[in-house]
């Protein structure tokens, strides 16, 4: 199926007539369309849909509204309600090995009566009445409502997915669709009320107006269960829209320095905290100066006295050793010149003895000054060697304690300096408060729609069950309703291969889509060796990841980005399960993806994910650097421009930095 072209006709932003070509070119299935917050993007993906599926369509923009007043509310507020609106699709099929061409025309307008719709088909030209009254059964040939949302989806939908916690329900629904099995669970339901009515046929009057009855009783309890899905569903999109809304103003509040504003007596307490540690600091540094501290600034001169004194010591004990070895000298001459020796003898003796003395009276030789006694000297090397070391342990703790509290003081009054003023935050404030209250409000009225469902569930199967257990009763005593009682247990039976056929199709296939999606995910991730191996549980449709040593990754240890990565791979891996070459129209599809991450959706997952891929996007998605990598695979690109004083969007060719009219990127 190829997307040709969408028209719009006084739809919502998009005043008069507005058509967008879609056809790719060979080998470049990226058609791009740029536009700026709240200039229409998801417009266009709601009007696709809207086209296909009517009243069956999932329209972001819909909420609670129901469809009459969807549509009304999507006519143009600068025209006449009574002009009315129109989208319109141009798509190719094949059939049969032919290629066919369709236009789906949808249109309303408003009138003293309500709303008032026309549809037209027209096939290869020609309208067709026959395709036109029964086009909500055959566009279920084309793209099944079931699968629709695997090709046309948004940036919550991947975020949705991306959360472990509630994607199992998404996750579910999907395989269950690409496998076909919603069908089975609606054929499981028709033979159950077959089988009632059939029990029915063999009851007499009493008992079958009793049991009347309580069928009756349980369609109504049924109806009221189906009712309060659709009523719930409405409130889980306000929900979302409520606190999707609350996220961005938090992260408006949080830039416009909100969250520093209440957190302001916090830090104001952390400044006097580390103000008075800083004072406590520097009055133990002052205590530290007054004793011998300061002696740290002439240390060197500490040791040159100590130095000094050794040397002294030295020089008292040479001069001592000296006067010792003159008389020692005397002696040896005198015992010499007594024993007889030579005058020629004595005079060498003596000359060696004189130049022994003299060279060491020259290594010695020092002045002496200090004069230190023993009792200072001690002292002195107890200064040198333990009280200064100590103090300067002692200073360097306490100045490293002020450096780093100084620090801290310097940073915690810039923050204080940065606190905007109160009213310059307070509608912020008051904004973001009565959203929390709203969010609390939408998410109390979710969790009362469940306690009533759940209730209502159970009145119904109660009741149900009860009333399976009458007609049992008796049928299987009235032998001549043999036949009945045939069918049902036929019935039965076939219920049973059902649920059997149901459960073995899910375990079956289930290993070809986990090896999908992890190939997927595995062209996606930045980390290829982080996830070896992917599991989905064929009963509760959780997904877990494993390493390569086999071990389950826990889902915290994955960045948001990766998570939504894995939430595109899921999309991708069942669209490829689903066997259906159809187109892909994604709506802001990178949320809070890191640069490499969207750079591996972009270079991988635009190009290969589709032969035409439909990508709705800001220009801070697909930037100058994106545009450029994705440049090669783009065969049309479209900006869309908000005139304020017309109060529309205007389709323009070319993306935010191509020139005008220039809608091939060939």
């Amino acid at each position: 199926m190829i997307l040709d072209s969408l028209v719009l006709h006084n739809f919502s932003l998009y005043r008069g007539r507005q058509e967008i070509s879609l056809t790719p070119l060979p080998g470049k299935p990226v058609i791009l369309v740029g536009g700026l917050n709240g200039t229409g993007k998801t417009t266009l993906l709601d009007a696709l849909q809207l086209a296909l599926y009517g009243k069956l369509a999932r329209c972001s923009t819909r909420g609670t509204l129901s469809y009459e007043d969807f549509l009304r509310d999507s006519i143009n507020h600068k025209v006449d309600p009574s002009e009315g609106a129109a989208v319109e699709v141009y798509f190719r099929h094949m059939s049969a090995g032919v290629e066919h061409a369709y236009r789906v025309h949808r249109s309303w307008w408003s009138t003293a009566k309500g709303i008032k719709e026309r549809i037209e088909v027209v096939v290869d030209g020609k309208a067709d009445p026959l395709l036109t009254d029964s086009w909500s059964e055959h566009v279920e040939d084309f793209i099944p409502a079931r699968l629709s949302h695997l090709f046309f989806f948004d940036g919550e939908k991947i975020e949705s997915l991306a959360d472990f916690d509630s994607s199992a329900d998404l996750l579910n629904t999907a395989i269950h669709s690409v496998l076909g099995l919603d069908i089975v669970d609606k054929l499981t339901g028709d033979l159950a009320i077959l089988e009632r009515r059939k029990r029915l046929a063999t009851k007499n009057t009493k008992d079958r107006e009793v049991i009347e009855n309580a069928g009756r009783e349980s369609e109504r309890l049924d109806r009221e269960y189906q009712d309060l899905v659709l009523v719930r569903a409405a409130a889980q999109n306000e929900f979302d829209f409520k606190k999707k809304r609350l996220q961005e103003l938090t992260v408006k509040f949080q830039l416009e320095g909100g969250q520093t504003f209440e957190d302001r007596k916090r830090i104001e307490a952390d400044r006097h905290s580390i103000a008075e540690s800083l004072r406590n600091v520097e009055n133990d540094l002052r205590q530290v100066a007054e004793g011998p501290a300061p002696l740290l600034l002439v240390r060197h001169l500490v040791s040159s006295a100590a130095e000094q004194d050794a040397r002294e010591q030295q020089s008292a004990e040479s001069q001592t050793l000296d006067k010792i070895l003159t008389k020692r000298d005397a002696r040896i001459i005198s015992i010499a010149r007594a024993s007889g020796t030579s005058k020629l003898s004595l005079e060498t003796i003596n000359r060696y003895l004189r130049e022994d003395r003299e060279r060491r009276k020259q290594s010695v030789t020092q002045e002496r000054y200090l004069h230190l006694d023993t009792e200072t000297r001690e002292l002195l090397g107890f200064l040198r060697n333990s009280v200064l070391a100590d103090a300067e342990q002692q200073v360097k703790r306490l100045s490293e304690s002020v450096t780093r509290l100084s620090r801290d003081l310097l940073r915690t009054e810039r923050t204080l300096a940065s606190v905007p003023a109160e009213d310059s935050i307070i509608e912020l404030m008051n904004e973001r408060r009565r959203l929390e209250g709203s969010v609390a409000e939408a998410q109390a009225r979710l969790n009362l729609l469940d306690e009533e469902m759940e209730k209502k569930k159970r009145q119904r199967d109660q009741l149900q069950s009860k009333l399976v257990k009458q007609i049992e009763d008796q049928v299987e005593t009235d032998f001549q309703k043999e036949d009945a009682l045939r069918m049902v247990a036929h019935s039965q039976q076939v219920r049973t291969v059902l649920q059997t056929f149901r459960t073995d199709t899910i375990r079956k296939h289930v290993a070809g889509i986990e090896r999908l999606v992890l190939d997927s995910f595995q062209h996606l991730l930045r980390k290829r060796t982080l996830v070896s191996e992917l599991r989905i549980d064929p009963n509760k449709f959780t997904v877990e990841l494993r390493n390569g040593d086999g071990r389950p990754i826990a889902s915290d240890r994955l960045s948001a980005g990766e998570r939504q990565l894995l939430a595109v791979s899921l999309l991708w891996g069942l669209g490829r399960a689903s066997g259906r070459p159809l187109p892909v129209v994604t709506d802001t599809p990178l949320g809070r993806l890191d640069a490499s991450h969207r750079a591996n959706l972009v270079e991988t997952y635009f190009p290969q994910a589709s032969h035409q891929m439909l990508i709705l996007s800001t220009d801070e998605e697909i930037d100058r650097d994106y545009y450029q990598r994705l440049r090669p695979w783009i065969s049309r690109s479209y900006r869309l421009e908000f005139d304020e004083q017309a109060g529309s969007t205007q389709v323009r060719t070319g993306y935010f930095w191509e020139p005008e009219g220039k809608t091939n990127v060939a």
